[in-house]
């Protein structure tokens, strides 16, 4: 084995490893649960308050300039074998719970923000650039929008649902398992199984058909 070859197998392999036991040593905590098998590029941003909580399932990997917060009473739990790419943040707060389930794998720079429970089922892709959710500015006029607080509505999307690029999916909508979103739409209101959406809003364009 060349030179080269050797030091692209030690960034690909030892290095992610070794910062996953570094982020697992830094934030080592009665509320903080990190599995077997994290691998990171980066150590990544996280933030927990007392009465908060994250969990990391096994064999997760963490890009770079990942952020993670929970705060409050919330939960944010990400399940096994899940991928993270860069510059992500995944936030929970208030009473939430923010859950990615196993093997789905979410891309650059989108936000989870939840205000209100959001629930991303096993096995989806979301793109780079989405942004779900779960709390929106109340925005009446004579007061500044700032000055009113959130209204919270939950967020769900099934097993196997996929997301196209720059996706916003608004609070209180539900995603059934294997629906798919079209890249720049804009989801108002809940899709159904295995239904195709598109546009803004998202509107029905078909179903999924069997291979």
């Amino acid at each position: 084995m060349n030179l080269t070859r050797f030091i692209i197998r030690l960034r690909s392999n030892f290095i992610p490893l070794l910062y996953g036991q570094l982020t697992r040593l830094i934030y080592h905590g009665s509320n903080i649960i990190i599995g077997q098998g994290l691998r990171c590029d980066s150590i990544p941003t996280i933030t927990v308050d007392p009465d908060s909580k994250l969990l990391i399932g096994d064999n997760v990997v963490i890009r770079k300039d990942v952020e993670l917060r929970s705060h409050g009473k919330s939960t944010l739990a990400i399940g096994t074998n899940v991928r993270l790419d860069r510059g992500i943040r995944l936030l929970s707060s208030n009473n939430a719970t923010v859950s990615v389930g196993d093997g789905s794998r979410i891309g650059l720079y989108s936000v989870v923000n939840g205000g209100d429970s959001i629930t991303i089922g096993e096995r989806c892709l979301i793109s780079g650039f989405v942004y779900l959710q779960s709390s929106m500015h109340r925005h009446a006029k004579g007061v500044y929008m700032q000055d009113q607080g959130y209204d919270h509505a939950p967020v769900a999307l099934g097993d196997d649902v996929w997301l196209g690029a720059h996706v916003v999916v608004l609070p209180g909508c539900t995603i059934g398992a294997g629906g798919v979103v079209g890249s720049n739409a804009v989801v108002t209101k809940d899709v159904d199984k295995d239904a195709i959406v598109a546009g803004v809003p998202a509107r029905f364009l078909q179903t999924r058909k069997n291979v």
